[in-house]
């Protein structure tokens, strides 16, 4: 335990050496959109990230970074990709009610707070394959173009003070042109697709739901895949 200790606390101080300044990160924007490519923080580590009512005319790049704090993209429009793949956001991640013209990848990520991305719209693809979060994932109200890739997450309810946030999965009146893909999930809380669109298949093979599953008024245009999946009650 004390060689553990040590190595965390050798592991800290390294990280704070590390972090970019808020400086830092203007100058990375600036750069970018000078020489005219993708803003790129692959593998930095960020106190927190925040950016509120703007427009990024390109590619965000932030796949294996470490966020210390909350990522904020609120009303934002994006027109390139969003890239997070294998991110670490110690606290909560909030993309509400912008655009994001390109794919919104989250593969094999870690939240340790919620995912909120309400009244987002996705020009392409939703990849979250692999996701692990601790409180809720909403895409609730979301206008999504292509495909949404839920496969092998886990949303566990997370514990705060004496408080508990339920690991639901809220995709309540979200509007997904393509498929829906939940195969060999687990979701702690709920799963809530009340009065959603899915314009393709929505599979929810060998996906593990601790409380319930609510249909009631949903669309599905193509096959709903129920094989081997697990809730306490279907709400129809």
């Amino acid at each position: 335990q004390v060689i553990i200790k040590i190595f965390l606390s050798k592991f800290l101080k390294m990280l704070n050496k590390n972090i970019l300044t808020e400086q830092d990160i203007k100058n990375e924007f600036r750069m970018a959109f000078l020489e005219k490519r993708e803003i790129d923080f692959k593998g930095k580590v960020l106190s927190s990230f925040f950016i509120q009512k703007k427009t990024i005319e390109g590619n965000l790049n932030l796949e294996g970074a470490i966020i210390l704090g909350p990522v904020c993209f609120e009303e934002t429009i994006i027109k390139g990709d969003l890239n997070l793949n294998q991110i670490i956001i110690k606290e909560s991640f909030y993309y509400g009610e912008g655009v994001l013209r390109g794919n919104l990848n989250l593969e094999n990520a870690r939240m340790n707070g919620v995912v909120n991305l309400v009244g987002t719209s996705i020009g392409a693809d939703l990849n979250f394959n692999g996701l692990i979060i601790f409180g809720f994932l909403s895409l609730a109200k979301t206008e999504i173009q292509g495909n949404v890739n839920l496969k092998e997450i886990k949303i566990n309810d997370a514990y705060h003070a004496g408080l508990v946030t339920k690991g639901d999965l809220y995709l309540r009146q979200a509007n997904i042109l393509g498929s829906v893909d939940l195969q060999n999930s687990f979701i702690e809380g709920t799963l809530d697709a009340k009065d959603t669109v899915v314009g393709q298949n929505f599979n929810l093979k060998e996906t593990q739901i601790k409380e319930n599953l609510i249909l009631k008024g949903a669309e599905i245009k193509g096959q709903l895949n129920l094989e081997n999946t697990s809730y306490k009650e279907m709400i129809k």
